[in-house]
């Protein structure tokens, strides 16, 4: 299932700093939205408890989680992870 447009089309990119939004991002999730999720900026604890509960969302979606870098996750549906600007994207900035 290949998109058009740039990665940033295809991306939500979300920057954390408190689990206050969960909710929001696990509806997004649910409606087939690719996350890449930053937690640099989300205390330890919380940070911990959203990546749980979000991939288990995740899960429940046929969905799959990818670490990008320490603190960074790419959460989609496995079938999006068969577009080559997803393959791209986590080849380039996965460490």
């Amino acid at each position: 299932m290949a998109q058009t447009g740039s990665i940033r089309d295809k991306i939500s990119f979300i920057k954390i700093e408190d689990d206050s939004n969960s909710l929001k991002y696990a509806d997004k999730l649910m409606e087939g939205e690719i996350l890449c999720i930053d937690f640099n900026d989300c205390p330890k604890e919380q940070a911990e408890g959203v990546l749980n509960f979000l991939s288990g969302v995740n899960y429940a979606t046929d969905g799959k989680v990818t670490k990008i870098s320490k603190n960074v996750f790419l959460f989609a549906i496995k079938e999006q992870y068969k577009d080559p600007d997803i393959k791209n994207f986590i080849a380039k900035y996965s460490k």
